[in-house]
Protein backbone atom coordinates (compact mmCIF):
# COMPACT_ATOMS: atom_id res chain seq x y z
CA UNK A 1 0.00 0.00 0.00
CA UNK A 2 1.66 3.41 -0.96
CA UNK A 3 0.43 6.86 -0.11
CA UNK A 4 -0.65 7.31 -3.62
CA UNK A 5 -3.15 4.75 -3.47
CA UNK A 6 -4.60 6.05 -0.29
CA UNK A 7 -4.35 9.80 -0.23
CA UNK A 8 -4.48 11.23 3.01
CA UNK A 9 -3.13 8.43 4.68
CA UNK A 10 0.11 7.81 5.89
CA UNK A 11 1.97 4.14 4.74
CA UNK A 12 3.65 3.41 8.42
CA UNK A 13 2.09 6.22 10.79
CA UNK A 14 2.27 9.99 11.08
CA UNK A 15 5.31 11.74 9.05
CA UNK A 16 8.33 12.36 11.25
CA UNK A 17 9.87 15.21 12.39
CA UNK A 18 12.90 14.50 10.11
CA UNK A 19 13.28 15.01 6.56
CA UNK A 20 15.10 11.93 4.80
CA UNK A 21 18.65 13.59 5.57
CA UNK A 22 18.93 13.35 9.51
CA UNK A 23 20.61 16.49 9.90
CA UNK A 24 17.67 18.79 8.19
CA UNK A 25 14.81 18.52 10.75
CA UNK A 26 11.31 20.15 9.96
CA UNK A 27 10.33 22.23 13.04
CA UNK A 28 7.32 21.56 14.78
CA UNK A 29 3.86 22.85 14.36
CA UNK A 30 3.56 25.32 16.97
CA UNK A 31 0.99 25.47 19.56
CA UNK A 32 -1.73 27.63 20.42
CA UNK A 33 -2.89 27.97 23.95
CA UNK A 34 -6.51 28.83 24.68
CA UNK A 35 -6.46 32.47 26.96
CA UNK A 36 -9.86 33.52 27.98
CA UNK A 37 -8.06 36.57 29.26
CA UNK A 38 -5.92 38.04 25.87
CA UNK A 39 -7.05 41.41 25.38
CA UNK A 40 -8.07 42.66 22.10
CA UNK A 41 -6.08 44.98 20.01
CA UNK A 42 -7.08 47.99 17.90
CA UNK A 43 -6.75 45.37 14.99
CA UNK A 44 -8.60 42.89 16.23
CA UNK A 45 -11.65 45.56 17.28
CA UNK A 46 -11.45 46.75 13.87
CA UNK A 47 -11.90 43.11 12.32
CA UNK A 48 -14.52 42.51 14.77
CA UNK A 49 -16.79 45.17 13.14
CA UNK A 50 -15.83 44.66 9.48
CA UNK A 51 -17.79 41.86 10.39
CA UNK A 52 -20.90 43.05 11.41
CA UNK A 53 -24.19 44.43 9.02
CA UNK A 54 -25.86 47.25 10.39
CA UNK A 55 -29.40 47.81 10.40
CA UNK A 56 -31.35 50.44 11.38
CA UNK A 57 -32.54 48.35 14.32
CA UNK A 58 -30.32 45.28 14.80
CA UNK A 59 -26.43 45.19 14.20
CA UNK A 60 -25.77 41.62 13.01
CA UNK A 61 -23.03 39.20 13.07
CA UNK A 62 -22.08 38.05 9.53
CA UNK A 63 -18.84 35.08 10.19
CA UNK A 64 -18.71 32.20 11.70
CA UNK A 65 -22.41 30.49 13.77
CA UNK A 66 -22.10 27.81 15.76
CA UNK A 67 -24.36 24.99 16.28
CA UNK A 68 -27.24 23.83 17.52
CA UNK A 69 -27.33 27.57 19.51
CA UNK A 70 -26.88 30.01 16.86
CA UNK A 71 -25.03 32.12 17.86
CA UNK A 72 -21.68 34.34 16.76
CA UNK A 73 -18.73 33.17 17.37
CA UNK A 74 -15.20 35.58 17.22
CA UNK A 75 -11.84 34.17 17.37
CA UNK A 76 -8.75 35.80 17.53
CA UNK A 77 -4.78 35.13 18.02
CA UNK A 78 -1.30 36.70 19.01
CA UNK A 79 1.96 35.55 20.31
CA UNK A 80 0.51 31.65 20.42
CA UNK A 81 -2.66 32.03 22.23
CA UNK A 82 -5.94 32.73 20.92
CA UNK A 83 -9.75 33.54 22.31
CA UNK A 84 -13.05 32.10 21.10
CA UNK A 85 -16.09 34.15 22.29
CA UNK A 86 -19.30 34.24 21.60
CA UNK A 87 -19.46 37.79 19.24
CA UNK A 88 -22.23 39.31 21.32
CA UNK A 89 -20.51 38.73 24.13
CA UNK A 90 -17.05 40.67 23.05
CA UNK A 91 -19.49 43.21 21.68
CA UNK A 92 -20.97 44.00 25.26
CA UNK A 93 -16.87 43.49 27.09
CA UNK A 94 -15.94 46.60 24.43
CA UNK A 95 -18.70 48.18 26.14
CA UNK A 96 -18.38 46.84 29.67
CA UNK A 97 -14.90 45.32 30.15
CA UNK A 98 -14.61 41.67 30.55
CA UNK A 99 -17.04 40.17 32.09
CA UNK A 100 -17.67 37.80 35.50
CA UNK A 101 -18.93 33.86 34.31
CA UNK A 102 -22.25 34.63 35.69
CA UNK A 103 -23.13 37.07 33.43
CA UNK A 104 -25.21 36.98 30.53
CA UNK A 105 -25.96 38.36 27.57
CA UNK A 106 -29.65 38.67 27.08
CA UNK A 107 -30.73 39.37 23.55
CA UNK A 108 -33.65 41.27 24.20
CA UNK A 109 -34.19 41.75 20.10
CA UNK A 110 -34.55 38.12 20.40
CA UNK A 111 -32.17 38.43 17.35
CA UNK A 112 -29.26 35.55 18.08
CA UNK A 113 -26.85 37.35 15.47
CA UNK A 114 -27.44 40.91 17.02
CA UNK A 115 -24.14 42.70 18.83
CA UNK A 116 -25.93 46.00 19.42
CA UNK A 117 -25.48 46.71 23.26
CA UNK A 118 -28.01 48.74 24.89
CA UNK A 119 -32.13 48.49 26.32
CA UNK A 120 -33.36 47.23 23.28
CA UNK A 121 -30.79 44.69 22.21
CA UNK A 122 -27.98 43.33 24.48
CA UNK A 123 -28.23 43.35 28.46
CA UNK A 124 -26.58 41.75 30.97
CA UNK A 125 -28.69 39.79 32.77
CA UNK A 126 -28.12 36.65 34.15
CA UNK A 127 -28.66 32.56 33.17
CA UNK A 128 -32.17 32.27 34.95
CA UNK A 129 -33.50 35.50 34.03
CA UNK A 130 -32.30 34.17 30.67
CA UNK A 131 -33.79 31.58 29.92
CA UNK A 132 -37.54 32.64 31.29
CA UNK A 133 -36.96 35.15 28.59
CA UNK A 134 -36.48 32.73 25.87
CA UNK A 135 -39.18 30.74 27.13
CA UNK A 136 -41.64 33.30 27.33
CA UNK A 137 -40.96 34.51 23.53
CA UNK A 138 -40.35 30.83 22.42
CA UNK A 139 -37.21 30.45 21.81
CA UNK A 140 -36.87 27.52 24.33
CA UNK A 141 -38.72 23.96 24.05
CA UNK A 142 -37.14 21.50 26.32
CA UNK A 143 -33.37 21.42 25.02
CA UNK A 144 -34.85 22.56 21.99
CA UNK A 145 -33.03 25.71 20.69
CA UNK A 146 -36.35 27.57 18.28
CA UNK A 147 -36.70 30.87 16.58
CA UNK A 148 -40.37 31.45 18.07
CA UNK A 149 -41.48 30.04 15.00
CA UNK A 150 -40.45 26.53 15.37
CA UNK A 151 -37.18 26.63 13.28
CA UNK A 152 -34.10 25.58 14.45
CA UNK A 153 -31.87 28.80 15.47
CA UNK A 154 -29.09 27.91 13.93
CA UNK A 155 -30.94 27.09 10.21
CA UNK A 156 -32.88 31.18 10.69
CA UNK A 157 -29.23 32.41 11.64
CA UNK A 158 -27.70 30.82 8.81
CA UNK A 159 -30.51 32.35 6.53
CA UNK A 160 -29.94 35.43 8.12
CA UNK A 161 -26.33 35.71 7.41
CA UNK A 162 -26.71 34.65 3.55
CA UNK A 163 -29.46 37.21 3.28
CA UNK A 164 -27.20 39.95 4.30
CA UNK A 165 -23.51 38.58 2.70
CA UNK A 166 -23.69 42.02 0.17
CA UNK A 167 -24.53 44.26 2.98
CA UNK A 168 -28.32 45.63 4.81
CA UNK A 169 -31.54 44.73 2.12
CA UNK A 170 -34.29 45.13 4.25
CA UNK A 171 -36.52 42.22 1.77
CA UNK A 172 -33.94 39.31 1.75
CA UNK A 173 -33.13 39.90 5.66
CA UNK A 174 -37.52 39.79 5.96
CA UNK A 175 -37.34 36.67 3.94
CA UNK A 176 -34.65 35.14 5.81
CA UNK A 177 -36.50 35.86 9.27
CA UNK A 178 -39.95 34.80 8.12
CA UNK A 179 -39.50 32.04 5.75
CA UNK A 180 -39.84 28.28 7.61
CA UNK A 181 -36.83 26.39 6.08
CA UNK A 182 -36.20 23.34 4.95
CA UNK A 183 -39.14 20.73 5.86
CA UNK A 184 -41.45 23.46 6.84
CA UNK A 185 -43.97 23.64 4.33
CA UNK A 186 -47.18 25.05 5.09
CA UNK A 187 -50.27 23.10 5.15
CA UNK A 188 -52.20 24.16 2.01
Amino acid sequence: MTAESHPGLWPAGPPSTHDEDENTAVPARRRRYVDPTLAPTAHTIALFWSKVIKSPTCWYWSAAISAPDGYGRFNYQRNNRQRTVLAHRFSMELVHGILDDDVVCEHKCNEPLCVRVGSDHLVQSTYSENVRFAVALGRLSGHTLLDGTGRPRYDRSLAIRNALKYGYDEDALFCAKTEPGKGQDTLF
